[in-house]
């Protein structure tokens, strides 16, 4: 049994999902980002969308023989090597010989836009996606952000870890009516559903004059980690179209702030959360219909809207708090890397 904190080697992805790790984990690892790709620039970036905690430092390079284990990254996209991140990945796993490594696989098998050729169905891209995410990872630990990305209807492997997050951390302020999104703005087009997002944008500008707010597209909330959390908790809803992304972070975050979420059907793991018209609104994946559900939330629903929005927030704090995301990895851990914590 280790009686001593871990030393966890880790490269960066996605600065939300590691904000809510290295928490998470505070009390019994510490974590040593790479600095080779963690730029002065890139700190600062990392402390205008979360501030970093105490238990991570910086380190220049990998170095045999100080670490327990190592976090390493991946996604669909990494299929395509030439990606910054693909050879951030290849180098580091090829590297580290010496310690267990966990890859967090932080995507589903959609990327159509480079596998995809005239001659092949989607499916078959998604069947080629899985075969070389599977040669990448080989016998490591896998773990995956959903259920679903663990099921046959994604991957068909890997060990499902959902995030968590401080339930008090977020902002739930009296309620303008307005429409938020923080769908990511750009790349995977399919991955995201965001021609769908885009149509539902148009529709609500010329059906309802209406307008859809979308972080870092039209409304500023990247400044710091405080004015998004206030742009959000005075939000009455936030919308999201992905149904292939797993357990998408930004639309819990909404939860917690008491927005009413509003969510294409057969997204990931709904069956373990959602309850229609209760805790969450579920639509048909129709922008028209999305963008009449959402105009009639604003001038017919608000009471209504707020009401949805506490239930979802009351549901988000007793399912995805940062307490059970640690014992979910504390069990991985112990369980699967082996090391008694």
């Amino acid at each position: 049994m280790v009686k001593r904190k871990l030393k966890v080697f880790a490269t960066t992805w996605h600065v939300m999902h590691f904000h809510d790790l290295f928490n998470a984990l505070s009390d019994v690892a510490d974590f040593y980002l790479v600095d080779n790709i963690w730029r002065s620039w890139r700190r600062k970036e990392y402390l205008a969308a979360r501030p970093i905690p105490e238990n991570v430092k910086f380190v220049p390079y990998y170095e045999p023989g100080v670490y327990d284990f190592a976090i390493l990254n991946i996604d669909q996209q990494c299929v395509n090597q030439k990606l910054g991140k693909s050879i951030v990945f290849q180098e580091l796993h090829e590297q580290i010989k010496d310690i267990p490594q966990v890859i967090i696989n932080h995507g589903s098998p959609v990327y159509p836009e480079f596998l995809m050729t005239q001659e092949m169905t989607k499916p078959q891209a998604e069947d080629e996606c899985k075969r070389i995410i599977k040669e990448m990872v080989g016998d490591n630990i896998m773990v995956v952000n959903s259920y679903q990305a663990a099921s046959d209807k994604e991957w068909g492997w890997g060990n499902p870890i959902i995030h968590g997050l401080d339930v008090d951390e977020w902002l739930d302020l009296p309620k303008e009516p307005r429409i938020f999104t923080a769908l990511s703005p750009a790349g995977c087009e399919e991955y995201y559903n965001r021609d769908c997002l885009n149509e539902v944008t148009r529709k609500l500008e010329q059906n309802y004059g209406y307008h859809l707010y979308w972080a870092k597209m039209n409304v500023k909330t990247d400044g710091s980690f405080e004015d998004y959390k206030e742009f959000l908790g005075r939000s009455l809803i936030y919308i999201d179209v992905s149904t292939r992304t797993p357990m998408n972070r930004a639309r819990t975050e909404a939860m917690l702030s008491g927005a009413c979420v509003v969510q294409v059907k057969g997204a990931h793991d709904l069956d373990r959360f959602a309850e229609d018209k209760k805790n969450i609104i579920l639509v048909d994946n129709s922008p028209e219909m999305i963008a009449d559900v959402l105009a009639d939330l604003i001038e017919n629903q608000y009471e209504e809207a707020c009401i949805i929005g506490q239930c979802g927030k009351t549901m988000a704090r007793e399912k995805f708090n940062r307490k059970r995301y640690a014992e979910d990895w504390i069990d991985l851990i112990t369980n699967k890397v082996g090391i008694k914590i």
